[in-house]
């Protein structure tokens, strides 16, 4: 009978224990299940916020980035601005975005959005007074909505800003109202001044402040000292607190800082929820022990190890299983990002090759890194890999680089292209350490503008030459007129031979004087002509007649291609056939031996072209820039008059005068008439 009570006994404190354990077992089973759930709320939290902050970045990048491309366009331009921002805003795709472009004095030049909200954030805008540098973005919160803005600058001069606008409600639509594990659970928005700024399940109390709450606020919380201590930092990453109706809840929340934005992400969830699967568990887990015990030893021993066995492979499997759910999800990711990246490679391709210029990425010993499409062709050949030096002769990198400084050079011996100028701007590329790892280069060609500054150059010095003409033709005219006189008389009375040659002589280089300051005189003071209208083909036939009969022009061949579609203008004709005479008479004195003179007229593109091209000895390159001045010459007994006032004449009909030429080969000179 004793050992049957003993063996009660001992049963009663196996039970007892087992019971005792059982229950320790479960509380501590409800509080490892509640970290854990805290830990995965937490998680979830941070994800959100993380996703919320990344798109606010990429979306402050793209703001920065639309207000650097509008400092390089017509910042008044409606039609560039929208553009820029449809292909640099709007691509983005996922939330609704208010976009509008100001400038200094507030005023709208571009919205796409609702105008109401678009003129509050503009007013925001101005009333902050933003101090920002060009590069730089601002990101403000407003009631109900969040806006980007950037300063757009023209050098260092602001011309206005660019904004883009978020509802708050939009922005946690996408990102959280999807996201629920129950119909109790769900995530939250506050900012750091404890303003709510949305709520799945309470609307009605979005805008309200945990700092001014009113009688309305407390239908769902007895205080917001929980709140609060997640605002101020005096809490770890979740906390707990008990609802009015007795539940209790624990939150676990992760922030959102970008800028002066700073908000809260939170998720709440019932503590009862966590640990109700684990507290039924746990009782059933209670009797199965009590049922267990009461079996024979051998079968629980073998129950056990089978257990031990199932709960193993469980764990295996779980894991395996997690693994792969892992595996996917990260697959997933990759495959976004990847997508993503094209995506931004794609924008960039698009954005380089509508500079209008050459890139090239060259390291510190000007080695050649990457190039865009259009330096190939430029070169005729893929040059990456090779160094500056190969491809222009002066590669040198200025030493200013290391103070942020753009260099701006201009070069005329790139090769394939001798001849041509090109205007080349250096600017470092530095890494995240602050030293400079390489130069970005833009190449760009500006040949015509070259030409153009060329032209306006030698306008300018006829001008000037004209006025010098003037002055030398009156004071030297008046005294010439008397020794002139004075040199006809001696001729008349003098007798002696010698005399009398020696008069004849003095009175020969009396007379070429007087015929040079007469076209002096002439250069000086064009006369205006008649203008009216006539036909150019007509005049460049008459004044092939005028020389047909020169004896220079006995072995020259003339060839005519006269386009009949080249329209009548307002001009002197007689001032034209002047000039068409001056050339033609050039090209035959190039042409001493004989040769062949081709004649063309042409339109093209509302222009008239004229052409003089002959097959005679050509003009050196160093002497192209000179022979528009006047009394440059290289005839013996030539004035160096003809050419610039044929210069003179077509451009006062708005018309260009310009000359090719090469040693042996011959001479194009080219006339330019718009019509």
């Amino acid at each position: 009978m004793k050992s049957y009570i003993l063996i009660i006994g001992l049963l009663i404190i196996v039970i007892s224990a087992i019971i005792t354990l059982n229950i320790f077992f479960q509380q501590s089973l409800q509080m490892e299940m509640a970290e854990q759930f805290n830990k995965q709320q937490q998680l979830l939290s941070m994800s959100v916020a993380s996703h919320i902050e990344a798109y606010l970045y990429s979306l402050k990048h793209d703001v920065i980035h639309l207000a650097n491309m509008l400092s390089q366009t017509n910042f008044t331009g409606s039609k560039d601005i929208e553009w820029l921002a449809h292909d640099k805003l709007h691509k983005k795709g996922i939330i609704k975005a208010s976009i509008g472009v100001l400038d200094t004095k507030g005023d709208m030049l571009f919205r796409d959005g609702k105008k109401d909200l678009l003129e509050l954030v503009s007013k925001d805008i101005m009333q902050r007074q933003l101090v920002l540098r060009q590069g730089e973005a601002s990101v403000a919160e407003m009631p109900s909505l969040i806006y980007i803005a950037s300063p757009v600058y023209r050098q260092t001069h602001l011309q206005g800003f660019v904004f883009l606008s978020i509802s708050v409600d939009d922005l946690a639509n996408y990102f959280i109202s999807m996201i629920r594990s129950g119909e109790k659970d769900y995530l939250w928005i506050m900012n750091n001044k404890g303003t709510l700024l949305y709520h799945p399940t309470q609307p009605e109390m979005v805008g309200g402040n945990i700092y001014k709450a009113d009688a309305a606020c407390f239908k769902c919380h007895f205080n917001f000292d929980l709140q609060k201590r997640m605002i101020e930092g005096n809490i770890g990453p979740y906390g707990r607190y008990i609802a009015p109706g007795g539940e209790d809840k624990i939150s676990a929340f992760s922030t959102v800082s970008i800028n002066n934005l700073s908000w809260i992400i939170a998720v709440s969830s019932p503590y009862s929820k966590v640990i109700g699967a684990t507290k039924r568990s746990m009782e059933l887990y209670s009797y199965l022990i009590i049922a267990i015990f009461l079996t024979t030893s051998v079968v629980s021993a073998v129950l056990i190890v089978f257990n031990k066995k199932r709960i193993k492979a469980e764990e295996v499997a779980k894991r395996k299983e997690e693994l792969e759910k892992y595996a996917i999800e990260l697959e997933n990711r990759v495959n976004e990002r990847t997508a993503e990246f094209i995506s931004e490679k794609e924008k960039l391709n698009s954005i380089v090759s509508a500079i209008g210029g050459g890139i090239i990425l060259i390291d510190k010993q000007a080695k050649i890194l990457w190039a865009n499409q259009m330096i190939n062709d430029l070169f005729g050949m893929n040059v990456i890999g090779k160094y500056c030096e190969e491809l222009w002769g002066d590669c040198d990198i200025d030493s200013s680089h290391t103070k942020d400084n753009l260099e701006t050079t201009m070069v005329s011996n790139v090769k394939g292209h001798e001849g041509k100028f090109f205007q080349i701007t250096t600017a470092p590329v530095k890494g995240d350490d602050g030293e400079i790892h390489g130069y970005i280069r833009l190449i760009q060609d500006v040949t015509e503008l070259k030409k153009m500054e060329e032209h306006i150059q030698h306008s300018e010095k006829l001008a000037s030459i004209g006025r010098l003409a003037t002055g030398i033709a009156h004071e030297i005219g008046n005294p010439l007129t008397s020794i002139f006189s004075f040199v006809q008389i001696l001729r008349e009375m003098e007798d002696d031979g010698f005399k009398k040659e020696s008069l004849e002589t003095i009175y020969f280089h009396i007379n070429r004087i007087s015929e040079i300051l007469k076209q002096l005189s002439g250069f000086s003071k064009m006369p205006a002509g008649e203008p009216r209208e006539c036909k150019i083909n007509e005049v460049i036939e008459t004044s092939l007649n005028l020389i047909q009969y020169d004896k220079k022009t006995k072995n020259i061949s003339i060839i005519k291609e006269l386009s009949s579609s080249v329209p009548e203008v307002i001009a002197d004709s007689n001032q034209l056939s002047q000039v068409f005479v001056n050339l033609i008479l050039n090209a035959t004195d190039a042409m001493p031996g004989g040769g062949t003179l081709t004649v063309r007229s042409m339109l093209k593109e509302n222009e008239i072209i004229i052409q003089f091209e002959d097959t005679g000895i050509g003009i050196p390159q160093k002497e192209l820039s000179k022979i528009f001045d006047p009394f440059y010459t290289t005839k013996e007994k030539g004035t160096g008059l003809g050419l610039a006032i044929s210069y003179n004449i077509i451009k006062k009909l708005n018309g260009i005068l310009s000359v090719e030429s090469e040693l042996g080969k011959g001479t194009i000179f080219t006339i330019t008439i718009p019509t």
